[in-house]
């Protein structure tokens, strides 16, 4: 499998993985995902398996010295075979190599397949914010030094 930065061609398939990903009320938007890959101050990820189809997506932000892993995403079919992880990783090679110190993201706390990769790669909880997803939802933040 392969990791490289996503290009404009690789939308629709992006958005596959939104839509299956996320409960509408979360999803990104086409448009939110086009400022993605055109902001020069993100990098937005994709892992093609060997017949080339995008099973994985992940964007990230640098702000001063801290990098923000906004959104992960992989496949239903291709979930449990560390393709999230390959993409964090690669994420986290990313910002060290342009000065971040640490990345920080936000999970839901019932999202154990994600909090266990995060964890393995070094990821420890910081702080709890309310209502992040919506009412009643709230997000745990996270961070690992780089």
């Amino acid at each position: 499998m392969i990791i490289s930065a996503a290009r404009s061609e690789d939308l629709d398939a992006v958005l596959v993985l939104e839509e299956a990903g996320f409960p509408a009320a979360e999803r990104w938007s086409r448009d939110s995902w086009q400022a993605e890959l055109d902001n020069p101050s993100r990098l937005v990820l994709v892992r093609h398996d060997a017949r080339g189809q995008v099973v994985g997506v992940a964007s990230f932000s640098l702000v001063d010295d801290a990098a923000d892993l906004l959104r992960v995403i992989v496949a239903p079919d291709s979930r449990g075979r560390g393709i999230g992880g390959s993409l964090v990783r690669a994420g986290m090679e990313w910002a060290k190599a342009i000065g971040a110190r640490r990345m920080l993201l936000e999970v839901r706390p019932d999202n154990d397949p994600a909090l266990r990769t995060y964890r393995k790669l070094g990821f420890t909880a910081l702080d709890r914010r309310r209502d992040y997803y919506g009412a009643g939802v709230d997000a745990l933040v996270m961070a690992v030094a780089l």
